[in-house]
């Protein structure tokens, strides 16, 4: 199926996006120049004449730009489709500039190389200054742009209570959000109009009606919605070039974190999918082949160890096959050591305590700390894996899958994944779900990262397995 053609204002954002890298670049750049050219002149009553030439942070440049712009992706400084507020985006440009710096020092430190300390001072400091005229500049530039009609998101609310009412109020109060108001979705009853705007029909045609109205973006303001029903529809425009935010109700208010992202200062969460880039992709898959092969060579004395120990303890292989779902919906086959009796069931449910009497006395050793596990960088490294992403899932439960819960299926399985490090089996299987959809949302390379570092406390500690 074709997807439709990209809306205007998309296409700036993807403008914007470039132009923020751009800018962004070219302060770090001129924070370095202003940086040395203020040590420079610093008199000598307060420090010793700076004996380092130009060039030696001329080399540096490329690394303190690429830390740069890692932390400022880090600090989600790229999303464009998020509004700050003026106060908001300060705070953040200063968070990531600092970040940057701790970067650029760790950086330093490593390379073994003696750059001047108070260079990195004054780096830090004028590219805060920097950064935020910078970033102020390209935020008033976008304001004004969105307000053009061609660039304007067509929109529509789903629900036409209380809430979704105060959503079109606000909407219309702040034009610089760029958001042409078109109507509302009902999701209980049919009224005939909300705010003197058009009510489209139920929740169930959204697809249509995001057809036949050409609709961008869709704000969901009905604090009753059912999950499920939420979940279904947003798989259901899926292939439509529809973007969906959630607006917190009053008792997300009360009870939740919601981040305030700018939409009229309403708290929204945005739904559906965090597409990789191209490249993204690339470097992830070249870090699991990377990854898997180095760890497959630090643990090759345990695979000298435990298979044959395995076998004498069960009198059978070793490795354990079981079929598992992976991207896409395709069946594989995961491997695993032995752990439990030839005549335990292999779809039955796992472990959940010390004493199960399925599990052998090695095989209980092994899942402890996890090293039952080692056989799946084989998965890896074939590709049907990666060492970071959602749990793999046995057959019969994704037959008992929800259409919108089977977009947990668009990533490959990972070795760990959030559901390792926040509970492991100490986590019903629903919160598991929960946390693989936060990763597939929210999932970056930095993420990644910090998933498998968080990893090896869990595992060397043996927290949560069974």
């Amino acid at each position: 199926m074709s997807r439709a053609p990209v809306p205007p204002r998309r296409r700036f954002e993807r403008r914007m996006a470039a132009a923020l890298v751009a800018g962004d670049m070219i302060a770090c750049l001129a924070a370095i120049a202003v940086a040395y050219y203020l040590r420079l002149h610093v008199p000598q009553t307060l420090l010793s004449p700076l004996g380092h030439a130009p060039v030696l942070y001329v080399r540096a440049a490329p690394v303190v730009v690429a830390l740069w712009l890692l932390a400022f992706f880090a600090r989600d400084l790229y999303d464009v489709r998020r509004f700050h507020s003026p106060f908001a985006e300060a705070v953040a440009t200063v968070s990531a500039v600092s970040l940057a710096a701790i970067l650029v020092a760790a950086a330093s430190f490593l390379s073994r190389t003696d750059y001047s300390r108070a260079i990195l001072i004054l780096f830090w400091l004028v590219g805060m200054v920097l950064a935020a005229v910078e970033r102020g500049l390209l935020a008033r530039y976008r304001r004004r742009f969105l307000q053009l009609p061609d660039t304007e998101s067509r929109t529509v609310i789903v629900g036409c209570g209380d809430l979704g009412q105060v959503v079109a109020q606000r909407i219309r109060r702040y034009e610089a959000l760029g958001y042409d108001l078109v109507g509302f979705i009902a999701s209980d009853g049919i009224p005939a109009s909300c705010e003197g705007l058009p009510v489209f029909g139920h929740l169930r045609d959204l697809p249509e009606i995001c057809r036949r109205e050409s609709v961008d973006e869709v704000l969901v303001a009905d604090p009753e919605l059912d999950v499920d029903v939420l979940m279904a529809t947003v798989a259901g425009c899926r292939e439509l070039p529809v973007h969906f935010n959630l607006v917190a109700g009053p008792l997300e208010l009360l009870t939740g974190s919601m981040e305030i992202s700018g939409l009229a200062d309403l708290p929204v969460v945005p739904l559906g999918r965090h597409d990789f880039s191209w490249w993204q992709a690339a470097i992830k898959r070249a870090l699991d082949v990377v990854g898997s092969l180095v760890l497959l060579v630090l643990t090759a004395p345990v695979w000298l160890i435990i298979p044959p120990l395995i076998r004498r303890e069960t009198g059978a292989s070793a490795i354990f096959e079981r079929v598992r779902i992976g991207r896409d919906g395709e069946p594989f086959t995961m491997l695993k050591f032995r752990t439990m009796r030839p005549d335990a069931d292999p779809y039955a449910p796992s472990p959940t305590s010390d004493d199960d009497a399925r599990v052998t006395p090695i095989g209980r050793w092994l899942r402890r700390y996890s090293l039952d596990e080692l056989p799946q960088l084989i998965n890896v490294l074939r590709g049907e894996m990666s060492l970071v992403g959602p749990r793999p899932e046995m057959p019969f439960i994704v037959e008992q899958y929800q259409p919108w819960q089977r977009l947990r299926l668009q990533v490959r399985p990972g070795l760990t994944g959030l559901w390792q490090i926040l509970g492991r089996k100490d986590l019903p299987l629903v919160e598991n779900i929960e946390y693989d959809f936060y990763y597939i949302n929210n999932r970056s390379l930095l993420m990644d990262l910090v998933i498998i570092l968080r990893t090896i406390p869990v595992v060397l500690l043996g927290r949560g397995a069974y």
